[in-house]
């Protein structure tokens, strides 16, 4: 079994038998598409599920320091089109965003959120409310 997929099975385990048939997971992206929909999910429970919120920003985190490598590139690409690009689009990941990310990877993600978030206004009402709301938060991020 791939390591990544290994690592996504021992981070979600309450997912065995529906998450990880190998044949819907053939690469990370595949992988990805599931987490992003299971991190809308989670913001729909009342109250989120926060537990599995943060192990969806922990295994995301475990992708982008993986060791420089194709492999690594391929689950940087992954973890960034599958989460990061997708969190404008989800108003509740979107709004919560400082209680998991730290500054500097919010930073580094700028191109990233700025796909989805067309014009400058947008993007910077995205990035004022961040960091507004990360300036008085001072638990430890995830990624």
């Amino acid at each position: 079994m791939d390591e990544w997929l290994a690592k996504a099975q021992n981070l979600f385990p309450e997912l065995e038998g529906h998450l990880f048939n190998h044949h819907f997971h053939d690469t990370p992206i595949d992988l990805w598409i599931d987490l992003d929909n299971l991190l809308v999910m989670a913001y729909d429970e009342t109250p989120s599920n926060d537990d599995l919120i943060g192990r969806i920003y922990d295994y995301a985190d475990w992708c982008f320091k993986q060791p420089e490598s194709d492999d690594a590139e391929i689950l940087c690409n992954a973890a960034a089109l599958g989460l990061i690009e997708n969190i404008p689009l989800n108003l509740k990941a979107a709004d919560d965003l400082y209680r998991w990310m730290s500054i500097e990877s919010f930073q580094g993600f700028e191109s990233l959120f700025r796909y989805h978030l067309d014009t400058e206004d947008a993007y910077c009402r995205f990035c004022d409310e961040f960091m507004r709301k990360k300036q008085t938060y001072s638990s430890p991020s995830r990624i």
